[in-house]
């Protein structure tokens, strides 16, 4: 455990002091306040169109907090794979792993304390967005119970999509390349639904069988129950499940560099 908070620590430090991480951090939430605040002068003006046509005023909050969410997650095909791409594949390019591997810690710490670092300045950045809910909070009111199941469900996405892009730092040197196959992977999974149907769409038994397997392979077949306020124990489950395979991967992946480098 010692080893593993010595990682995460000095990660934890250099994300706070990269123009990447401020580059991204400042990026995603630009996007999120845009669209939150174009969305509220929207209904503000609705609300008052309604009350000068005597209509009453029935302003919906939480469909705004669900919309930001989900621009985060559709974003995180991006944002995650940017956020761990130089986890390991820098320590690989410096030569620096080589050192880092011979202190007394195993394979699972150091990969798990460079994991929770990174899901550490996600959820720093989710945790600003608390800022629009608590303006939303100000004006009307909503489900909270609903409202705390989708940062649940948000918070659970994104530790799943940091966890599946680390995979590819570890394999490769290049930064680019593990940004860029991360990418591909993340949105591939964030597209399960739509493979899926096109698996379905083929009118078999077979097809039926394999679009339900995709679909179940699928973030947002899981992440949509959060996000409607539906908490099921398969759908965090799931989440739980993706995050521990893609760190014992990464994990793999640094023991075999280990036992090729002794």
């Amino acid at each position: 455990m010692r080893g593993l908070f010595a990682v995460y620590k000095r990660e934890v430090a250099l994300y706070f002091q990269s123009f990447i991480a401020y580059a991204i951090a400042f990026a995603l939430l630009g996007i999120i306040g845009l669209l939150f605040t174009a969305n509220i002068v929207f209904l503000l003006e609705q609300s008052q169109i309604a009350v000068q046509t005597g209509r009453s005023a029935n302003i919906q909050l939480t469909p705004l907090i669900t919309q930001n969410m989900g621009i985060i997650t559709f974003l995180m095909f991006l944002v995650a794979p940017l956020i761990t791409m130089r986890l390991i594949s820098e320590e690989s390019r410096e030569g620096t792993l080589e050192v880092l591997m011979t202190l007394p810690m195993s394979d699972w710490s150091f990969v798990v304390g460079k994991f929770l670092a990174a899901w550490t300045f996600f959820t720093a950045l989710l945790g600003l967005t608390l800022i629009h809910t608590g303006m939303l909070a100000a004006i009307g009111s909503f489900n909270v119970g609903q409202v705390v199941f989708i940062y649940i469900g948000t918070w659970l996405y994104g530790g799943a999509t940091l966890a599946v892009s680390i995979i590819w730092s570890a394999i490769t040197e290049d930064q680019l390349v593990a940004a860029f196959l991360g990418a591909a992977t993340v949105l591939t999974l964030y597209l399960a639904d739509a493979l899926a149907s096109v698996a379905t769409g083929q009118q078999s038994q077979i097809g039926d069988t394999v679009g339900e397997f995709i679909r179940q392979l699928g973030l947002n077949t899981h992440y949509n129950n959060l996000l409607s306020g539906i908490v099921r124990v398969e759908d965090i489950t799931y989440f739980v499940l993706l995050i521990v395979v893609a760190l014992f991967m990464t994990s793999l992946v640094v023991s075999t560099r280990r036992w090729r480098a002794s």
